[in-house]
């Protein structure tokens, strides 16, 4: 069978694919950029504030200092100073500066601390100014301990006390880990440019944070609703567990007051940074389609050994500088495979050619490295931490390449169903076509079947009947009784044969009601009389003009036998429905001549009625009734 042209709608052709230059030339550019958003929105921000004094150089001693200390007792350490570089062993010790306060200063004065790593109390002329942190009466100081590592301290200095003259300037501070402290450099002046450059601070250090853990937050749910909307598709439910678990390392890298030891703390804030890392590579995995099952369970394994190291390094105080360093060098070279994979997709995979790949890349490798070399002492410290700015940058381009990988998804999904919609309709139609063709056959052979089931029976039962009379006149037949009756006949036969292909008879109570007008005008005259029993019945299933002409020919058949044979003066037609499992049309046939003897000899006629009868898929019983004889046929609807 040839088809009909088919106007299938065709998916849009993809854009043309970017060169790699072209891809370089953003890349750089939109590295750039991000150059210049980390200037505007961090660096600009920690400037040091201007017309004020700043303190380079403090004298230290672990004992409260006496009014005109003993060179031997103290010495001083430029600021900023890194206890693991001068004070390994150190856990508190006192902080002393004489402050000038000129005599031409009318405004408030204040003090500001950008890098304190440490609690302190703030001690001005003796008397207690400030606090890093103001603790309940109720909470013994430092557990918990409030972290201050990328907080800023500032403190108004009461007018009482900001007079013009020499001040002695005390700091009194205690590190939770041994050796672990830090104090940058200390300004003394006017309020209003130290509480600017302490708000401007705060806001790039911690409230730039938080507003990044609240993005990354939202992003973390929107992929959970990925992954339960596309469950079998594992990529979005390690990218949301990745996020969730950066969202809170940033939480507890914040110092917020959280009912926890100062130990746990820092051990979830160690232990969030690793799973990070390692989230981040089976992501990876996924999205470029690589299952390393050994290599991501030795990742696994390590990281959970890694853990559970970390808790008693922390928890008992066992070397946790040594394990921390430890940690995040097995960090930084898991970050580095993960970035190396990615690197070597960069040329294969198309979805990864992306002007946002390669910024999003250095973006983490750079601050990444930069973290490892603090933490590992190779690098100043009081600069802070860049990691947790970073990752966003390259969350926020993993986030997109998984949202187009989704939309990739749903525009193929898209594509392939107006496709399967213009094939299933062009199939429709096809078949609309050839099924028109083949009713139109079936119309054809019915009607040739018909003609053929009509010149049959045209040819023996009216034939029959001419054929006869033909033969009568030929013979000189005189009577014109016989010749009438002959004549009858084949009249009753013709009109049998059109009454069943009257289309306004579709059931047996309708056909009979017909041949009762037909049988019994004929018989008027005689002493036969007939009584009709129809009942209302269901219409039979297919019950077409074949199946009423053979239903009328055994009708016929029978009445003609009683009116030859049987002797009778009663004939009586019942019509009903029985169910005994099965629900069947019963025409009853019934006289009360002298009955149907069993030893006759059965002719053509009763052949014809069962022959009939099989055709119809109905059985046909002839059985006597006393008097007389019961012909009955049975018609299944099923």
């Amino acid at each position: 069978m040839v088809s009909e042209p088919s106007s299938i709608r065709t998916p849009a052709p993809p854009p043309p694919e970017q060169g790699t230059g072209w891809v370089l030339a953003n890349s750089l550019l939109i590295a750039l950029l991000l150059t210049l958003a980390f200037w505007f929105f961090y660096l600009r921000l920690l400037e040091p504030p201007d017309g004020v004094s700043r303190i380079d150089a403090m004298s230290f001693s672990e004992a409260l200092p006496v009014i005109e200390p003993d060179a031997a007792e103290t010495s001083v350490r430029p600021l900023p100073d890194d206890w693991l570089k001068t004070s390994p062993d150190t856990v508190s010790g006192w902080y002393s500066a004489r402050v000038y306060i000129d005599d031409a200063v009318l405004n408030h004065q204040a003090i500001y601390l950008p890098v304190l790593h440490m609690n302190a109390d703030i001690y001005f002329d003796d008397t207690l100014v400030g606090r890093s942190f103001r603790y309940s009466g109720e909470r013994r100081r430092g557990d918990p301990y409030v972290r201050e590592i990328s907080r800023p301290t500032y403190f108004r200095i009461p007018d009482t006390l900001a007079t013009p003259g020499a001040h002695r300037l005390l700091i009194h501070v205690d590190s939770p880990i041994i050796g672990a402290g830090l104090l940058g450099p200390v300004y003394v002046g006017d309020d209003a440019p130290l509480q600017k450059a302490y708000e401007n601070r705060y806001a790039a250090r911690i409230t730039t944070v938080r507003l990044i853990s609240a993005g990354m937050l939202s992003i973390a749910i929107f992929m959970s609703v990925l992954w339960w909307l596309r469950r079998e598709d594992s990529i979005y439910g390690w990218f949301a567990l990745l996020v969730y678990t950066w969202t809170l390392h940033n939480i507890f890298f914040l110092g917020l007051e959280l009912p926890f030891p100062a130990w746990f703390k820092d051990w979830i804030t160690l232990l969030t940074l690793g799973w990070f890392v390692v989230f981040m590579v089976i992501t990876t995995h996924r999205y470029l389609n690589l299952r390393p099952r050994r290599l991501e369970r030795a990742i696994m394994v390590t990281g959970a050994l890694g853990s559970l190291l970390l808790l008693p390094a922390y928890a008992l105080q066992l070397a946790p500088l040594g394990f921390h360093r430890a940690w995040s060098t097995l960090v930084i070279a898991l970050g580095s495979y993960g970035i190396y994979q990615a690197a070597l997709a960069y040329r294969s995979r198309k979805d990864i050619r992306n002007p946002f790949v390669l910024p999003a890349g250095l973006s983490i490798l750079i601050p990444g490295t930069h973290d490892w070399l603090v933490v590992t002492g190779l690098w100043p410290r009081d600069g802070g931490l860049l990691l947790h700015f970073s990752a966003p940058v390259t969350l926020i381009v993993f986030g997109s390449l998984l949202l187009e990988r989704f939309s990739g998804v749903l525009r193929n999904a898209e594509s392939l169903n107006q496709e399967l919609e213009s094939r299933v309709e062009e199939k429709h139609r096809i078949l609309e076509k050839n099924f028109r063709k083949l009713r139109e056959m079936e119309k054809q052979k019915i009607l040739a079947e018909e003609r053929s089931r009509f010149m049959k029976e045209m040819h023996d039962g009216v034939g029959g009947h001419l054929v006869s009379m033909l033969s009568m006149i030929r013979a000189g037949e005189k009577d014109p009784d016989r010749i009438s009756a002959a004549i009858g006949a084949a009249l009753n036969d013709l009109r049998l044969m059109i009454d069943s292909l009257d289309p306004d008879e579709p059931d047996i109570p309708t056909l009979l009601g017909a041949m009762r007008s037909r049988l019994e005008p004929q018989l008027a005259n005689g002493r036969l009389r007939f009584e009709w029993r129809v009942r209302e019945i269901p219409p039979l299933p297919d019950f077409g003009p074949r199946k009423a002409l053979q239903v009328m020919r055994i009708l016929q058949e029978a009445v003609t036998n009683i009116i030859n044979h049987a002797d009778a003066r009663l004939i009586c037609i019942d019509v009903r429905m029985e169910s005994n499992g099965k629900r069947v049309a019963i025409l009853d046939i019934t006289d009360d001549g002298k009955g149907f003897p069993p030893q006759v000899i059965r002719g053509h006629g009763l052949d014809n009625m069962l022959q009939r009868a099989h055709s119809l898929g109905a059985t046909l019983d002839i059985q006597p009734a006393n008097p007389g004889t019961r012909v009955s046929l049975s018609l299944p609807y099923d």
